[in-house]
């Protein structure tokens, strides 16, 4: 076989080789440039009139179609590139070999072999990663810079993006796998997971990544989770007088006080502070309200209920408060609309308020706890993984002990696989504080393959 080793110039080959990983450079970087960029300022550049902003905002409404545009440039330059080495520089190469006394098939194997190898590194490090990374780091200029091309080629190219999608769609149908809406499904992994990379280039703080985490595990919460507890509740009895309970509900700062008669579970209205302060300036004195007549409806809502839920039902009914009952109607505790919206923005504290926090860290794997506080946020901020039917650290104690306490059973200390408690306060039967010092990971890890072993 006559094999030209001279045919064409390795410097021409190289040079269209080059171009078109820069072309393949070029759209990897506009992809993630548009991805990228940060909407708002682009939205704020194209109300004050810049076009290529307005550009960019136009073809990230369509993403579909932009991202589309982008596969097809970087999928024919990354076929181009691939057919031309074969076609030129693995002959080029083969021969060269040949020549040295390599016969011309292993040559040309041989050649093949390491112009893709070659190919590969470049087409990844120059025509992806690279790209890449700057448009990461300058992704508003970088996307301004591209926009107008890119624009342009989706135009261009629109009947052949029309072929692919109606192909795709066609496909999908054949396997019974097409649904209408199957393009706007997007996981809340997905989210999460475009959240981090964002957080991390970026596009978004820690306080906007920590407030949109936390709406989306707001539905994830149940009432009883987030609820102030029945014993911490500041409600007032109807049948007593007013001077028995005034200086508390004052203190309390609370804008709406439950109101029973006889027991707690017994609720019958809601005191607006408000209505009786100003009551109590027409009457003259604290003393003299009618307390019965100034009473709201109560808004009642199951603890199992989802936090999301009773939101959205307060909202409705305009109610500022729901008092949370059990399976059998007990009340077991209270929620406000600032304790919801708390749960995505964050606690909300007035500048003389004292606040109390749930998990105080003492040392290395010391730490002071209310008994108030939920075992799930134990076990998020403590990487414990206490699984209990009782919601507080309060109950779960309770349960490990099998008994109820008095205060003058205080310290008591008790443990279990991953922790020794030391409890320090109990009020009304119910465990105020502890103390709680981590075992070592080697020691809990022992303790838990003993039980399994004894529960085998």
């Amino acid at each position: 076989m006559d094999v030209d080793p001279g045919a064409g110039s390795i410097a021409y080959q190289l040079t269209v080789l080059v171009i078109l990983t820069l072309i393949n450079a070029f759209f990897s970087g506009s992809e993630m440039a548009v991805v990228s960029v940060n909407k708002n300022r682009i939205h704020r550049l194209a109300e004050e009139g810049n076009k290529k902003a307005a550009l960019v905002e136009k073809v990230s409404e369509d993403s579909s179609k932009f991202l589309s545009t982008i596969q097809v440039a970087i999928t024919l330059a990354g076929f181009a590139s691939s057919a031309f080495a074969a076609n030129s520089i693995s002959q080029v190469l083969a021969a060269v070999l040949a020549q040295r006394g390599v016969s011309y098939t292993l040559s040309l194997a041989l050649s093949n072999v390491v112009i893709t190898i070659l190919l590969a590194y470049f087409n990844i490090v120059i025509g992806e990663l690279v790209p890449k990374r700057i448009a990461l780091l300058y992704a508003e200029q970088y996307s301004m810079m591209c926009i107008r091309i890119i624009y342009i080629i989706s135009k261009i190219i629109s009947p052949v993006l029309f072929l692919l999608s109606a192909s795709t769609n066609g496909l999908l149908r054949l396997l019974g796998l097409y649904h209408d809406d199957l393009e706007q499904n997007v996981s809340e992994e997905e989210i999460k997971s475009l959240l981090e990379t964002g957080t991390e280039t970026g596009v978004f703080n820690d306080i906007e990544k920590e407030m949109i985490t936390s709406i989306f595990s707001f539905d994830d919460k149940r009432v009883r989770e987030v609820m102030v507890q029945r014993q911490d509740m500041v409600a007032v009895d109807l049948n007593d007088s007013v001077n028995e309970y005034i200086d508390e509900i004052l203190l309390s700062k609370h804008s709406r006080i439950p109101v029973y008669e006889e027991n707690i579970d017994n609720i019958i209205g809601v005191l607006s502070m408000k209505d009786f302060a100003i009551k109590a300036k027409e009457v003259g004195n604290f003393y003299d309200v009618d307390v019965r007549s100034l009473l709201k409806p109560v808004f009642f809502a199951s603890e199992n209920m989802k936090t999301d839920a009773v939101f959205r039902e307060m909202q409705q009914k305009s109610q500022k408060v729901a008092i949370i009952v059990d399976e059998y109607g007990g009340v077991s505790g209270m929620i406000t609309m600032e304790d919801l919206v708390e749960e995505i923005v964050g606690d909300m504290y007035e500048d003389d308020e004292e606040v109390e926090i749930p998990i105080r860290k003492l040392d290395k794997d010391s730490y002071e706890i209310m008994g108030s506080a939920l075992l799930s946020e134990m076990n998020e901020e403590l990487h414990m993984h206490i699984h209990s039917d009782c919601d507080t650290l309060s109950g779960y104690l309770t349960e490990l002990l099998d008994r109820i306490l008095e205060p003058s059973d205080c310290p008591v200390d008790v443990e279990d696989r991953e922790a020794r408690y030391r409890i320090l306060g109990v009020e009304d039967r119910v465990i105020t504080r502890v103390s709680m010092k981590l075992k070592p990971k080697e020691e809990a890890k022992k303790e838990e393959d003993d039980d399994t072993e004894d529960n085998g």
